[in-house]
């Protein structure tokens, strides 16, 4: 969500049930807001409201990568919101985005899900993987940007991701590998 191809899917018991992207339902191409119909879509294709999910994964993670947006920031100070961590209330952003979608009859407290942020790259690979029929596999993820990363390689074996390099942003600070 708040990220081009913003989408939902739900998953029941390890098992993805419905995922679907919002551009699909709203028709714009690309669409990088809330994907409120495509939540709608998910928790209609299993009769559930949000009342009942248990847990919220956001393929963003505005503290991965911490160290390097700093010393970015420290060699080339400048007024650029992306780059710079993201404020303590993003640590519940998709209820305060519940919340506000839903309108003013909904209340934070009945939403009981947990909130887990995920590396961007991270979730890109694990989206690809775990629907795939391999139990081990090479792990790639390209795109313009996700937390401060535009290329992730990992190892996937079992349920585990093991990332294997990052190409940072911006790109001549070149691959890092731990």
């Amino acid at each position: 969500m708040f990220h081009a191809d913003a989408s939902a899917a739900i998953i029941r018991d390890g098992e993805v049930v419905f995922a679907i992207a919002e551009e699909r339902l709203n028709r714009v191409k690309h669409y990088a807001g809330f994907p409120s119909l495509a939540i709608k879509a998910c928790l209609d294709a299993v009769g559930a409201k949000i009342t009942d999910v248990d847990h919220v994964a956001v393929g963003q993670d505005s503290e991965a990568n911490l160290a390097k947006k700093v010393r970015l920031r420290a060699v080339e100070p400048r007024e650029d919101s992306e780059f710079y961590p993201a404020a303590p209330a993003q640590g519940s952003l998709a209820r305060s985005a519940f919340v506000a979608y839903q309108g003013s009859g909904s209340r934070s407290q009945t939403l009981r899900f947990q909130e887990h942020h995920l590396e961007h790259h991270i979730a890109h690979i694990a989206s690809a993987y775990y629907c795939s029929p391999w139990d081990k596999a090479a792990g790639f993820s390209y795109d313009g940007s996700g937390d401060f990363v535009s290329t992730m390689m990992a190892r996937c074996e079992g349920s585990e991701i093991e990332v294997l390099a990052r190409v940072f942003l911006p790109t001549r600070w070149a691959v890092s590998i731990p």
